[in-house]
C-alpha cells in the first residue's frame, strides 16, 4: 500500500455514513446567506489548528506557514462545494494533509523531515501501550519531537492526528479513508516505532 494517502486518493474520499453535524455548519450557512463575518470567524477558528498540523508534519516554521496558507486558500476555494457530509473540522484536516503531502513530494522530504525542538503541547493520550506515560521534562519532550522526525510519514501523521491534534478514531478514519480497526493498528505500530526511536536516543529503556 502506498504510504502516502494523497497518492491513492483516500484523502479525497468522504464518508457518508456519519450523521454527526459539523459544529461549524451554522457559520457556513450564515456565510452562504451573505455573512462575510461568519466566514472570517470560521477561518479564524481554523488557523491555529491548520498551522499546528503543518508545523508538526513539516518541522519548519517557514514551510509550515506557506503550506498552511495554501491549505486555507484551498479550503476557501472548496467551501462552495462543501456539502456537510463530513464535519468541517475533519474536512479541513484532510485538505491540509493533502497540501502537506504535495509539499513533501515537491521538496523530496517525504521521510525524515526535521521537527522543531521548540514545539510544545505533546501529550500521549491513550490506554494503549505508549512510548512513555507523560512528557514532563523538557529534555524528554524534545526527544519525542525529534523521534517523530525519524518516523515514516504515515506513522508521523497518525501520531500527530491522534496525540497532538486530538482527533478521535472515527475522525482519523474519515481523514485517512481507512476503517477504524486499521487506524488503531497503525497507531499501535506508530507508537511502537516512536518508543524504539526514543530507545535508540537513550530516553526509553
Amino acid at each position: 500500500m502506498d504510504p502516502d494517502p494523497s497518492r491513492s486518493g483516500v484523502l479525497g474520499a468522504v464518508r457518508t455514513d456519519d450523521p454527526i453535524a459539523d459544529p461549524d455548519q451554522e457559520l457556513i450557512e450564515a456565510w452562504r446567506n451573505g455573512s462575510e463575518a461568519a466566514l472570517d470567524t470560521l477561518f479564524e477558528r481554523s488557523q491555529g489548528r491548520i498551522y499546528g498540523l503543518c508545523l508538526r508534519m513539516l518541522g519548519r516554521p517557514d514551510a509550515a506557514a506557506d503550506v498552511a496558507q495554501d491549505a486555507m486558500m484551498r479550503m476557501y476555494e472548496g467551501l462552495p462545494r462543501f456539502d456537510g457530509r463530513a464535519r468541517f473540522s475533519t474536512w479541513s484536516v484532510r485538505v491540509t494533509l493533502n497540501c502537506v503531502y504535495s509539499h513533501l513530494r515537491r521538496e523530496k522530504l517525504r521521510r525524515h523531515a526535521r521537527l522543531p525542538e521548540g514545539d510544545s503541547g505533546f501529550e500521549l493520550r491513550s490506554r494503549e501501550p505508549e512510548p512513555t506515560t507523560r512528557i514532563e521534562s523538557t529534555d524528554l519532550h524534545r526527544a519525542v519531537v525529534a523521534g517523530l522526525g525519524l518516523l515514516d510519514l504515515q506513522a508521523r501523521a497518525i501520531l500527530v492526528l491522534r496525540d497532538l491534534q486530538g482527533l478521535d478514531y472515527g475522525d482519523i478514519a474519515e481523514v485517512l479513508g481507512t476503517p477504524i480497526g486499521t487506524v488503531k493498528s497503525r497507531l499501535f505500530r506508530a507508537r511502537a516505532a516512536l518508543r524504539e526511536a526514543l530507545g535508540r536516543m537513550g530516553h526509553v529503556g
